[in-house]
């Protein structure tokens, strides 16, 4: 078998994340008809189907599931063996297997393993980015940054700060068009919208027993916070933004905040704090707490501009 040989459980365990032949095939490096030929043999060993290939998406059978779980465990283990044996000569390396929502990796993660492999060059960091909650243990990931705790069965979550949002705009916008000094103004305020269905974008303000909603309506909507920005900045509207996101901006004063007084909600935001939240048998892994007491640091010098 040649050394670039895929092991075959491997691509089961791709096929099972990713539902799709030729996405599994881009993950892998490999054609589609490779990887068909990879798990054809496999059911030919094993006397059973393992996927059912007319499905669209692609998903396991009974049998198939079985054999992806059991991989995942093997997987598992193999890496905590090999974190082991690093940390035993007291080395930092090995892969650490990381997921993030999109604008967490853009705006955080990217300078941070930037920094955090300066220091710890031995480390592989797999990253991938979505918008969906991957499940760190059905998708075999070391850790996963959050917008929220939402701890489940098997998993632990760790707090990494303020996810603190600030209703935010330019200088120039509030020459233009005042300063509101109250949610019930923000009617007559351009408000631009972050949408994120399926989940609630209605932005609810609360200062003690007040509490007011407001359904945010502009001329720019966008399923991204990144987008939305340039309109910030560009003085055409108001824009709720995490504390991380826009702290070097606000520091510099090219952002400037309102409603500072009122509490900001919004489902569309998440929770107050951002979460650590990885698989137990994670816990007290040397690499994995280097690369969580770093990454609060990072946060914080985010969060103040520096």
């Amino acid at each position: 078998m040649p050394c670039d040989a895929l092991n075959p459980l491997e691509v089961l365990l791709q096929l099972q994340q990713c539902g799709s032949l030729a996405q599994a095939a881009s993950r892998l490096h490999r054609t589609p008809s490779a990887l068909s030929k990879i798990i054809r043999s496999l059911e030919s060993e094993v006397g059973h189907a393992l996927v059912e290939h007319a499905a669209r998406p692609l998903r396991l059978t009974d049998t198939g599931r079985v054999y992806a779980e059991v991989a995942r465990e093997t997987q598992r283990n193999l890496r905590e063996a090999q974190d082991q044996i690093a940390e035993q000569s007291g080395r930092i390396s090995g892969r650490l297997r990381i997921t993030a929502s999109v604008l967490l990796g853009h705006a955080v993660l990217a300078a941070y393993v930037v920094q955090f492999r300066r220091q710890h060059p031995e480390v592989e960091i797999d990253v991938e980015l979505s918008d969906i909650d991957l499940d760190p243990i059905r998708h075999s990931f070391d850790l996963a940054v959050r917008h929220e705790q939402g701890t489940a069965a098997g998993l632990i979550g760790r707090p990494l700060g303020s996810n603190r949002v600030h209703l935010v705009g330019s200088p120039t916008y509030f020459e233009r068009h005042g300063r509101p000094q109250s949610p019930a103004a923000l009617e007559r305020h351009i408000c631009l919208a972050f949408r994120c269905a399926p989940l609630d974008a209605r932005w609810r303000f609360h200062r003690g027993d007040e509490a007011h909603v407001i359904v945010p309506r502009g001329p720019v909507m966008a399923n991204s916070d990144e987008f939305l920005l340039a309109s910030v900045r560009a003085g055409d509207g108001l824009l709720p933004c995490f504390d991380w996101l826009v702290g070097s901006e606000l520091h510099a004063g090219a952002l400037q905040t309102c409603l500072e007084d009122w509490r900001f909600e919004s489902d569309a935001y998440g929770a107050a704090e951002l979460w650590a939240v990885y698989p137990q048998g994670q816990r007290g892994r040397r690499k994995l707490t280097l690369f969580l007491d770093g990454l609060v640091d990072h946060l914080a010098h985010c969060r103040a501009g520096r």
